[in-house]
């Protein structure tokens, strides 16, 4: 039998004396030691009142790994998003829905944890979020926990060519960017279908245009290769798949409005002399080519993002 040796336990006070150290270096602040033991003192002890058998929130979250990528992406869009959006317009979207406080929300695709808390805002019932893109997964997890969102948002990695969501299960959906990825749309459409509730609806965010090899520098640093469709067609896999297209909204000036403000935010986060780390220049580079192909073609309207409602029927 292995001999079962006791843990080492965790000096709690010098690693956050350490992670304060450290963050104060890393923004070029002064670091005043005394000021720091005493502000983590003090949370160490409310924590310790609160829940005797608690590590305290200092302790609880893990970060992940630092990726260039998702940093460049949040330099660019705002901290927890992967993707141009703005706050105040998804937290109609839950509304549009009609969904009691009771019900789930299925989010499918938000990236990382903004467009969650956005939401929130509106929805006072559970979340169920389904991520496919692998790369975002660890940091979704922890920026849900760090919210304070995990005791009602659920996160599972999916595959948009496999996932198939109970039957019946879901009150609601709000989809972000999944049928712009997805190969087999039709599929895709039928496992929704499937999943709503009589009565329930989905609001789809997607690009839509007609294939071409034009489209292909726009998207090249996204996380899937596209497969992007007509948004009449796009529609049609819905009704197709028996559900009630409600709205099929152009959009696309509120999208170009708000990734115009992203290049704004990081002109003047440059400006001001943020530090970046080594490389992060070069994905802020490759991002920021390809999202200027994007918005171009968005404001040609040689490509559209649609806002597309759809409901079970009863």
């Amino acid at each position: 039998m292995a001999l079962k040796l006791p843990l080492p336990k965790i000096d709690k006070r010098g690693v956050a004396l350490a992670q304060a150290r450290f963050s104060a270096w890393w923004q070029g602040a002064d670091f005043d030691p005394a000021a720091a033991a005493a502000e983590i003192d003090a949370k160490l002890a409310a924590d310790a009142a609160n829940d005797p058998g608690a590590e305290g929130d200092l302790f609880k979250l893990d970060a992940p790994p630092f990726d260039l990528r998702l940093d460049a992406l949040q330099r660019i869009w705002g901290e927890g998003r992967v993707f141009p959006a703005d706050a105040a317009v998804e937290a109609t979207l839950p509304t549009r829905l009609g969904l009691s406080t009771t019900a789930s929300l299925a989010v499918f695709g938000p990236g990382l944890v903004a467009p969650l808390q956005a939401f929130a805002t509106t929805h006072l019932g559970e979340m169920k979020v389904y991520e496919w893109r692998e790369e975002t997964h660890a940091l979704l997890r922890y920026g849900v926990a760090k919210a304070g969102l995990d005791k009602r948002a659920s996160v599972a990695t999916v595959d948009l060519e496999t996932f198939s969501p109970p039957v019946g299960s879901l009150d609601g959906v709000i989809s972000c960017d999944e049928f712009t990825y997805a190969d087999n749309g039709p599929r895709l459409a039928q496992q929704i279908a499937k999943a709503l509730k009589p009565k329930a609806s989905a609001v789809i965010d997607c690009y839509a245009a007609l294939p071409g090899g034009d489209l292909s520098s726009a998207f090249a640093t996204s996380f899937l290769e596209p497969h992007l469709r007509a948004a009449g067609d796009i529609a049609g896999y819905f009704s197709e798949a028996g559900l009630t297209v409600a709205a099929n909204d152009d959009v696309t000036e509120e999208h170009l409005a708000a990734a115009r403000e992203g290049f704004k935010r990081l002109a003047d986060a440059l400006a001001s002399g943020a530090p970046l780390q080594p490389g992060a220049g070069r994905e802020l580079a490759w991002e920021a080519e390809a999202w200027r192909t994007r918005m171009k073609l968005l404001a040609t309207r040689r490509l559209e993002r649609r806002r597309i409602l759809v409901t079970r029927p009863e």
